[in-house]
Parts: structure tokens; sequence; C-alpha cells
């Protein structure tokens, strides 16, 4: 079987949780003995091949107004009209579709589309190739990819994104099948009237490559009760509601590890305002090196993240979770076992909860509960269900084909 992974983003230049899902996914095959391709764009504007791990990798350079990555600011109209762009672009449709057919894949997965737009589905879907769609975040039903406006989260779809999502909403009969990181995100998109005409739709919480643990050091039990934040440094994230959390515990009972970067002005901010807090902001951090010196993650979100691949990078390492109750995150949380969910939003909830786990916690029953349950999202397990999904879409597509008019 041969797969052509369709990615925003892709080694050596994408850094975050879809990206790393994808390629975990793409290098797999290859171990398994199928082939991978993967097309993404081009950040330096350049059309290249090449090959990581095995898997051959396109570059695509982007037909847009900018470069959406990277956080420039960029005038309003300049981004109404990147959207307006991107929300059918057919000069990245016909770079895919050429691309396509040097390659020939059995099966095109469409990740993240940022970019491309849904164009890519059309190019595939003109050539006879099945398209899967696999969902890491709400770009089909938002521009911003976020759902996410003014503070709170989006309940239903705004005017302005019902118009760029149109081509979106019309063509999303064409994929064959959808994954989703969450239930809950794949709910949302279907609110906003996506995939009607899918019938097969799996939740598949992702993949790692993270093998647990087996050289964990004992737990200290005599140490403050360490909890840790990993990601970007943004008020979105919840950081202020753990923070609050963290002060209102008594006795300095909880030690806060902040990693991740973000605006300089707003991390000073933060550390002005909980100077009182026993925290510290220790920046860009490897995921392991925080794993290794905490004993709790906290992911405090307010808004409706898809999943949180942090978490079960986590749990690899025996560190359970405390998250917000928002998005698909409480789906793989085992409450009161590889961690706890609470109220998005809520320092007295959260502090309660803090103030008891630092005087009363089995830390060593959850470490195994942890390790044990890292293994649902190792690869080498999952890529089962997506090679099931994979090979399904290859099969209700020749059903349409043989059943098509000579």
């Amino acid at each position: 079987m041969k797969i052509a992974f369709i990615t925003s983003l892709y080694a050596p230049h994408g850094v975050g949780g879809a990206e790393r899902t994808i390629r975990t996914l793409a290098e797999m095959l290859v171990q398994r003995g199928h082939e991978a391709t993967v097309i993404s764009l081009a950040p330096d504007g350049r059309a290249s091949e090449g090959e990581i791990g095995g898997v051959r990798t396109h570059y695509v350079p982007l037909a847009n107004v900018y470069w959406p990555f990277g956080g420039t600011p960029r005038s309003t109209l300049r981004r109404a009209a990147w959207h307006v762009v991107d929300a059918y672009n057919p000069v990245m449709g016909a770079r895919v579709g050429r691309i396509l057919d040097t390659e020939r894949p059995d099966v095109v997965q469409a990740s993240n589309l940022l970019g491309f737009s849904v164009a890519a589905w059309r190019a595939a879907s003109r050539r006879g190739i099945p398209v899967v769609q696999m969902l890491h975040d709400y770009y089909l039903a938002c521009p911003n990819s976020s759902m996410f406006k003014r503070g709170a989260n989006c309940q239903t779809q705004c005017g302005a994104c019902k118009v760029y999502a149109a081509p979106r909403r019309a063509l999303s009969g064409t994929p064959s099948a959808v994954i989703s990181l969450s239930r809950r995100m794949l709910d949302r998109l279907e609110c906003s009237g996506l995939f009607d005409n899918v019938e097969r739709k799996v939740i598949i919480h992702g993949a790692s490559n993270l093998q647990p643990r087996t050289d964990l050091p004992a737990v200290d039990a005599a140490r403050p009760l360490t909890v840790g934040y990993l990601g970007r440094m943004e008020s979105t994230k919840g950081i202020e509601v753990l923070l609050d959390a963290a002060l209102k515990v008594p006795g300095r009972q909880v030690r806060v590890l902040l990693g991740g970067s973000g605006n300089a002005d707003y991390v000073d901010a933060l550390k002005a305002r909980y100077a009182s807090v026993d925290a510290e902001f220790i920046g860009f951090v490897k995921p392991a090196d925080l794993f290794a010196r905490i004993d709790l993650l906290v992911v405090p979100s307010l808004w409706e993240e898809p999943l949180g691949r942090v978490i079960y990078e986590a749990y690899a390492h025996g560190v359970p979770s405390i998250v917000a109750n928002a998005g698909g995150m409480p789906e793989i949380v085992e409450e009161g076992r590889t961690g706890f969910v609470v109220e998005p939003g809520n320092a007295d909830t959260l502090a309660e909860l803090l103030a008891h786990l630092a005087t009363d916690w089995p830390r060593d029953r959850f470490r195994a509960a942890c390790l044990a349950k890292s293994r649902e999202f190792l690869v080498d397990t999952t890529i089962d269900r997506y090679l099931d999904v994979w090979r399904g879409a290859m099969t209700a597509r020749a059903d349409v084909t043989a059943g098509a008019p000579a």
C-alpha cells in the first residue's frame, strides 16, 4: 500500500503535535513494508523533493498573499484576502495533482490543509484516489483553526466562518472516511455542517513512538508536589488559572514549572503578577526533561483543544495529568487513575485538588497506571487501526468505480 499524506508542515520544518503524528505514522508505514510520501508547504518558496526516514517528501511553494506561519502581524485586509484565497485554492490543487500523477498513491490522507485548501481533496478525487481526512484542528470550520474568539469558545459557527468555509462544507462529502483525534472535535465540526455524507468516522487518539519508561527513579515523597505546564505561553492556555490556583494553596505546598515560550511582555507580566508563587519559568525545554522534574502535568486550557498530545507523552514517563474539561482532553484521562478532570477556568477547584494531592496522593499507583495507559497510543499498535481505515477507503472507492455506468 502507498499512502500520500498532505499536511501544511512537515519535518524538518514542522515541530507541532500534528506534524509529529504524521511523521510517526509515515515512518511506521515504511517499517511495515508499505510506501509513504508526504506533500507539504515549502517555507523557502522553492519546490523540492527529498527523503526523511524512508519517507519521500515533496515541498510545494505556497500560492497565497503571505506565509501564514511565524506570528507576523498582518493587516485585517491582508488576512481577509489570505482566507478568501485559502477557501478554495485551485493553484495549490493543481500543484498537488501533479505530484499525485507522479507518485500514484493508493490513498491520500489529508491532514492539516491550511495553505493547500480543500482543492487537495478534489485533486485526488479527480484521479480516482480515495481520500481519508484526518482532523487535527478546527480549520475546516474556522479559518483561524481554533473556534475561539474574544476569550471564549464559539458555541456556533460565526457568519464570517460560514462564508469562508462554504467550499469546505460543499465538498466535505469527498472523503471516503474521516479520522478524528477526539469525539468532541468531530462533533463540533459536524455541527458546522461538515461530513454529513461520509459514512465512516473513526476516533483514533493520535500515535506516539514513545515507549513507556522502565528506568524511572523512585518517587521522592518528601519533596513538595511539583506540577508542570508545557506549551505556548498565552492566556487561552489557562496559565493564569494554574498560577492563581497555586497562589491559593496554603503554605507553598506546590511548586510550578512552566515550560514553553510566548510573547515576552506577557511572560514578564506573569512573572511580576505571580512573584509570590513558587514558580519557575524555564522557557523552551525538551518534554522529557520537564517530565523528569514533575509529579503532575497540568493542562488548564480555556479553549477546547482538539486533544493534547502532551498528555499521553507524559504518560510514557509515568506522569499523570490534571486537565480542563474542555475539548478532547478528558477523553484520554481516566479520572482517579491516570489523572483528574477539572472545570475550565475555575482556580478554586484546581487549588482544592492540588492542596489535597500535596498531602495525600499514592504517586506510585498513578505512575504505574500512566505507564500502562501510554501503551494504548503506541504507533505499532494504532497503525493497524489506520491501515484498516485506509483499506476501507480503497474498497469503498473500488465499489463506487465498479458500480459506475460504462
